[in-house]
């Protein structure tokens, strides 16, 4: 028999608790990029510790290395309640009716977020916000504080001096880096004959010996290793590399880079409206943010969350230069994606044929 202390304990508990939230179900599934994955259990998010315990529901995740991924998920007949997207695919996402706009009376921490990332037109429609930013960063020139020079342009990649020590993202960014160090700004809508001079201009690369890594851990075990001095990347790993010995610090080069925000996105489908609310206000809290900070190396989207960095980290992410944001050029989607994806089998061809070579 339940004795009566214990009996009005657990109704007083039950009675703090949210009806809507008793209501939901106990597992709460999530589709997004793997940066985002915890690191000792990538079924799961950063952050979802505390979360799991406060409101007792399992958090799975489902970790995705492509936008291609990421929207065929979101499609398929599986039942997830939120996607970690970049800002490219919101509107993608809306187009297929896979979203739902966001109550943001139930996201507290929503007036907290970057100006530039609070109502921006990416993730509205019909006057409906569909999406809150967590993280945010460039695409940018990462290199070796111990060089002699540092260097300011996307050329660096291609100097003589750092030959067999540079890389590049395995991804289609070498093409946007490429086309923005040969002057053209309009990376994501580059003609035909733009894009030949981007292959000749990576075929150049491919003769210096450089690298190609394929994600965020590999760059680091390059970095680490002494592999690589410069390269591009799509987050700034130096908070990791620093503990290895390494000391590296990222710039956006004169040519200028390109850059993205993440957002947590509630799915169509999804049963668990008032707690995928609440997960998303808790992943945008200082508090958490921080923790994403420190493994990702990604900015936050919450501002409140510079009280909690140091001022060392605060300078590596630029959170001290107001217009750092607005010297991205935001990813977009390619009209004629094709026609870079045959750019990206071409140079990848090319450098697996010089790479018999190597050294």
């Amino acid at each position: 028999m339940i004795s009566y202390p214990f009996k009005w304990a657990v109704i007083f508990v039950l009675f703090l608790i949210p009806f809507e939230l008793l209501c939901a179900d106990d597992v709460l599934k999530i589709a997004g990029w793997d940066a985002y994955a915890d690191l000792q259990n990538t079924h799961k998010t950063i952050g979802y510790k505390s979360f799991e315990q406060k409101f007792g529901v399992t958090i799975e995740f489902t970790a995705l290395s492509s936008l291609d991924d990421i929207i065929e998920v979101a499609e398929s007949e599986e039942e997830y309640d939120l996607f970690i997207i970049s800002n490219e695919g919101i509107s993608i996402l809306y187009d297929m009716s896979l979203i739902k706009p966001l109550e943001l009376n139930k996201i507290s921490s929503y007036q907290s977020l970057l100006h530039d990332l609070q109502y921006t037109p990416w993730a509205q429609f019909d006057s409906q916000v569909y999406a809150v930013p967590w993280a945010w960063g460039p695409t940018g020139l990462m290199y070796d504080k111990a060089l002699a020079i540092e260097p300011d342009s996307w050329e660096t990649l291609w100097d003589l001096k750092y030959k067999g020590k540079a890389a590049m993202w395995d991804d289609v960014s070498m093409i946007w880096t490429t086309a923005l160090l040969l002057g053209y700004k309009n990376v994501y809508n580059l003609t035909k004959a733009q894009l030949e001079a981007v292959k000749e201009k990576l075929f150049k690369f491919n003769d210096l010996h450089g690298y190609f890594y394929k994600d965020g851990e590999d760059e680091i075990e390059l970095a680490k290793n002494g592999n690589i001095v410069v390269y591009n990347s799509w987050f700034d790993p130096s908070q990791r590399l620093r503990p290895m010995g390494k000391d590296f610090e990222m710039i956006i080069p004169k040519e200028g880079a390109v850059g993205m925000f993440d957002s947590y996105l509630i799915s169509s489908r999804s049963k668990n409206d008032a707690i995928a609310h609440r997960y998303i206000d808790h992943q945008i809290s200082p508090e958490i943010q921080l923790e994403m900070v420190r493994i990702t190396g990604l900015s936050p989207a919450n501002i409140e969350t510079l009280r909690l960095l140091r001022p060392d980290e605060i300078h590596a992410l630029h959170l001290d230069d107001n217009e750092y944001f607005n010297k991205m050029i935001l990813w977009n989607n390619m009209p004629r994606k094709n026609l870079y994806e045959d750019v990206l089998d071409k140079v990848r061809e090319d450098y697996k044929k010089k790479s018999k070579v190597r050294r």
